[in-house]
């Protein structure tokens, strides 16, 4: 041992020999085993990892694909379902607006019809059998010579088909005419009178008019009121052989005047009176509608009638027809033919 001390060996006794000479080996062969060892462990480790966080971003790209794919399907899904509710909604709103559209309608004719067509309809006064006033209007159609003939009422004007008959006039913010009764149809209660000033004329609805009106905005127009004449809103609930039924309300000075649809044209002539079924209609009124007044009392095939003809513009005397019996010769126009047949 001391041979050893003094060859400079250590010795290393059993209390005093420390941990790390026991665990870290002290010659290079070991070291070099130690260092392998690290190396080994620190590689599988790194291909662990590598492994783990490859796995990893393999299911997230995954992930990220299946969204990609489903993407447009969803946002094509989310779009349709949007146009839905879209739809639905723009239906509920319209729906809910359906009662101010009416009442936007109503206001619009009550408010224009009278400024528009309301030159054309006058206050018609008269006398019934019994000699008591009668009130109601009639408006212009057709051309007469130089004058104007004006449909009304056969009901208000019924006393003149007989001698001696009352003198009618027409009646419009303070100016009276002297009117003529000229043809007449007591079935449909529709009747001519002529006067012989030029009045600007309303125009007949065509066929096609006449049935799109069925469930719209008609007017009854009278010829009194702050603009020379008032309308009446109501609806057209129907149209028939036995023609119109509507719910516009009526007063004596209505009766007589024409019933207009929403673009100012005549689909009938509002009656207090027409009773094809022979029954009071009651609040839901009946009225003649334009084949009524194109029966007997207006030959409409020769009809043409611009909506504001010019003072003086004149028609052939054919579009007026006479009627089949006529009343006392001071209130029929001199060249009428008493016996004269009604023309189609």
């Amino acid at each position: 041992m001391r041979r050893l001390e003094r060859q400079g060996v250590v010795p290393v006794s059993p209390g005093r020999t420390k941990l790390r000479h026991r665990i870290l080996p002290r010659s290079v062969i070991g070291i070099c085993t130690l260092l392998v060892a690290f190396g080994l462990g620190v590689g599988f480790s790194g291909a662990g990892f590598y492994a783990y966080y490859d796995k990893r971003l393999s299911e997230n790209e995954e992930k990220v694909s299946r969204f990609v794919d489903g993407f447009d399907k969803q946002f094509n899904d989310a779009v349709g379902t949007m146009d839905d509710i879209r739809v639905k909604a723009v239906g509920d709103i319209r729906s809910e607006l359906t009662p101010l559209g009416d009442y936007v309608a109503d206001a619009r004719g009550v408010v224009d019809l009278p400024g528009t067509a309301g030159p054309s309809v006058w206050s018609l006064e008269t006398k019934d059998d019994a000699g008591t006033p009668r009130t109601g209007a009639a408006f212009a159609l057709a051309r007469h010579g130089s004058g104007t003939a004006m449909v009304t009422s056969y009901s208000l004007i019924a006393a003149s088909t007989a001698a001696p008959s009352p003198a009618i006039e027409l009646v419009k913010n303070g100016t009276r005419l002297p009117a003529q009764l000229w043809a007449w149809d007591a079935d449909h209660d529709v009747a001519v009178v002529i006067v012989e000033q030029a009045i600007p004329l309303l125009v007949l609805a065509d066929s096609a008019s006449q049935v799109a009106a069925v469930g719209g905005r008609v007017f009854a127009l009278s010829g009194v009121g702050g603009q020379g004449a008032t309308a009446s809103p109501g609806v057209l609930v129907d149209h028939s052989q036995n023609g119109l039924q509507h719910t516009a309300p009526l007063g004596s000075l209505f009766e007589g005047g024409p019933l207009l649809d929403g673009e100012g044209k005549v689909v009938g002539v509002a009656s207090l009176n027409y009773r094809p079924n022979g029954v009071d209609p009651g609040q839901v009124h009946q009225a003649p509608d334009v084949s009524a007044i194109c029966a007997k009392v207006v030959n409409c095939a020769q009809l043409d009638t611009p909506s504001q003809p010019a003072a003086g513009t004149t028609t052939a005397d054919q579009l007026v027809k006479p009627a089949a019996s006529q009343p006392a010769a001071d209130t029929t126009a001199a060249t009428t033919d008493p016996n004269q047949a009604p023309s189609d």
